[in-house]
Order: C-alpha cells, then sequence, then structure tokens
C-alpha cells in the first residue's frame, strides 16, 4: 500500500473526489439533514416526536432513512420496555461530528440565499451571534466549546 505522498496528483484527485461523494450520498435526499438537525437541537427523540419536529415526513420515509442513518453509524435506535413499546433515537458520537458540516452548509445557505434575494434573510443580527444562540441551545453542544467560526 502506498503512502498519501507518493500519490500521483490524478489519482489523489479521484480518491479526494470518491471521499467528498461518499458524504454527499450518506446526506442526501430531503429528510436526513432536517432528522439529524431534530437530534442535534432535542437530543433523544422517539420516533413520533422525530415526525413532530421534522414537518411533512411520513412515517414510512422517516423509518427509512432512519434505517439508513444507523447503518452509516449516525444515530442508534434503542428499544424502550415500556408498553406500548417506545423506540427511542439518538446520535451517535460520530453522527455529533456532522454538527459542524451541517452548519458550514448553513452559513453558505445564507449567505447563498442573500446573494440571490438581494436581501439579508437574518435581519439586523449578525450571522455569528445567529449561530452562537443556536448552538448553545442545542443539547448535543452544551458543556463544549463553540463549534463554528464564521468569517
Amino acid at each position: 500500500m502506498k503512502k498519501k505522498d507518493s500519490i500521483e496528483p490524478i489519482a489523489e484527485c479521484s480518491y479526494n473526489r470518491l471521499a467528498i461523494m461518499d458524504a454527499v450520498a450518506m446526506l442526501s435526499g430531503k429528510w436526513k439533514i432536517p432528522v439529524l438537525c431534530a437530534l442535534m437541537q432535542h437530543g433523544n427523540l422517539c420516533f413520533l416526536d422525530i415526525v413532530r419536529h421534522v414537518h411533512g415526513i411520513s412515517a414510512k420515509t422517516l423509518t427509512k432513512e432512519l434505517r439508513e442513518m444507523e447503518s452509516n453509524q449516525l444515530v442508534t435506535r434503542t428499544v424502550l420496555n415500556t408498553r406500548p413499546v417506545t423506540v427511542e433515537y439518538a446520535l451517535t458520537d460520530y453522527g455529533r461530528t456532522l454538527d459542524k458540516t451541517i452548519f458550514e452548509l448553513l452559513a453558505w445557505g445564507l449567505v447563498h440565499r442573500k446573494r440571490l434575494m438581494g436581501k439579508d434573510t437574518l435581519g439586523e443580527k449578525s450571522a455569528l451571534s445567529y449561530f452562537a444562540e443556536m448552538q448553545q441551545d442545542w443539547p448535543v453542544n452544551r458543556g463544549r466549546e463553540k463549534v463554528v467560526k464564521v468569517g
């Protein structure tokens, strides 16, 4: 096996492109990021709570998305010993590593919307203060230092 330093520039580009495509495939679709955001924002949630927080998602679609995210080790599924049976979903430590990526997508999206619409959707709030407020309220970030640094 070759060291990364010895990889040809074209092969390295292909390798990097494949890694990006893997990440995009894992987060692609209409619902994965909203489901991840709901878990980041609210902590552990039962199935129906996720349905309530992710407006418009069907139970069938949520089941499919949660199974995919569980197979990618982003969420854990815990069956609670209750009557009726309750299933709770939580982000794994690995899933929590996506918070920086999601905030970066949010930052880019806000700039992009401003560029296209010609107005700032945050009003007088700066993006930095918006992110700081948002992050400190998310259970996954309590007790951690600020994650996103916006320019």
